[in-house]
């Protein structure tokens, strides 16, 4: 385990999981007020809303699994293999469990009294709120598909990341981070592997965020994961990426701008034909790189120092990211019915997710010990007895 003072947290990463996570958050608050498929729907849409979604779609959840992957070997630290298993069964599975039995329920439960497939009480629904897989059953994920994804892919991935803290494994990612730190060009050949990715899994790739059949998503995810782990594990690539903003910032507006001129502009878009062009893959991972870049390189740049209210958001942000969804829905499910404009819609789905979020992290969650772990958290008294982790992965 590793053992920090407060002091010494890694400050960069913690305002990026909570700037990523806070995103996320934003991001779901807005999908009822798109064109596109979700749990719940408004009849008006945003149009300027969902511009802002689509520039964000190809950088948005790498950024979360980027952070995931430099916390998972942060949280590795010493610890042995067996030690740190259990604690990713726990801080992992425990919630991910937790979340599909009570979390999400009512998300399926609101999901189905608006399309018209279930009439009576939640209490009603009850009975039949884990028969079958949804969509055609009632049982999910929903949004903690993350957790699944990030629980397997680092039992998976494990001897690279206990190589990674050895020092064999240690030394040659020191050379390498001062090769490329010495010629800036070559990180960005990290756009290859995921442009790989896509060309070669895309066809046997099914079943997007469900696991079983998601090879692109899967492999991806693990990819990202390793580049976290390796971007973020030390000074000499964050320090480039600091130096190389400017231009990750340039490369990620002109990029996006060929990707709307080429492909989102056309009549035909989105079209399997389209999506699957070379070019299109290429773009879409150039963009979404430039802009992992350009975030990285401005928060290692600004963001250095620890105002004493990151602490209490690092730690609020998994307990966040397990409710927020469900508020969400319900939110957006009353005010459906609503004669208000959709973007005044959009804000007070967006405000009154973080409020009552927050409400039921701060008078609930955080203060109950025994609800603490289905939420993440270590109970107050284990939390007391040790020096804070860096930070938790997978959260």
């Amino acid at each position: 385990m590793i053992a920090t003072s407060s002091a010494d947290r890694r400050a960069d990463i913690d305002w990026l999981r909570v700037g990523a996570f806070s995103l996320l958050i934003l991001y779901h608050a807005g999908m009822a007020y798109t064109s596109w498929g979700w749990h719940v729907k408004d009849p008006q849409h945003a149009l300027w809303l969902e511009a802002v979604m689509r520039f964000m779609n190809r950088w948005r959840m790498p950024l979360v699994f980027l952070v995931s992957g430099a916390a998972i070997l942060l949280a590795l630290g010493r610890r042995t293999p067996g030690a740190f298993v259990r604690d990713r069964l726990q801080r992992l599975l425990l919630p991910l469990a937790f979340g599909m039995l009570v979390i999400v329920p009512p998300q399926v439960y609101l999901e189905r009294l608006q399309r018209g497939q279930f009439s009576g009480s939640f209490l009603e629904f009850l009975p039949q709120a884990l028969t079958g897989v949804y969509p055609a059953g009632n049982m999910s994920w929903h949004h903690l598909w993350f957790l699944a994804y990030v629980l397997i892919l680092t039992l998976v991935l494990l001897p690279v990341f206990l190589w990674m803290r050895s020092p064999a494994g240690a030394a040659t990612l020191d050379r390498l981070s001062q090769r490329v730190a010495a010629q800036g060009g070559l990180l960005w050949l990290l756009v290859l592997p995921p442009t790989a990715i896509q060309v070669w899994l895309a066809p046997l790739s099914s079943n997007r965020n469900g696991l079983v059949g998601d090879w692109v998503g899967l492999a991806s995810a693990a990819l990202l994961l390793l580049y976290g782990a390796l971007l973020l594990r030390g000074p000499l690539l964050l320090d480039l990426m600091a130096r190389q903003r400017w231009l990750a910032l340039a490369v990620g507006i002109v990029s996006y701008a060929a990707l709307y001129i080429a492909f989102f502009s056309n009549p035909a878009w989105p079209s399997p034909a389209l999506a699957s062009r070379l070019d299109h893959i290429l773009l879409e991972n150039i963009n979404g790189l430039a802009w992992l870049f350009a975030i990285t390189g401005f928060v290692t740049r600004h963001l250095r120092t620890r105002p004493a209210g990151l602490a209490y958001a690092t730690e609020a942000v998994y307990p966040f990211y397990i409710l927020h969804q469900t508020v969400t829905v319900i939110v957006a499910y009353h005010l459906a019915s609503a004669d208000l404009p959709v973007s005044l819609k959009f804000v007070l789905t967006a405000g009154a997710t973080f409020l009552g979020t927050w409400l039921i992290y701060e008078g609930i969650v955080r203060r109950i010990d025994f609800l603490r772990p289905l939420f993440g958290l270590k109970i107050r008294g284990a939390a007391r007895s040790r020096r804070p982790l860096a930070t938790q992965a997978g959260s």
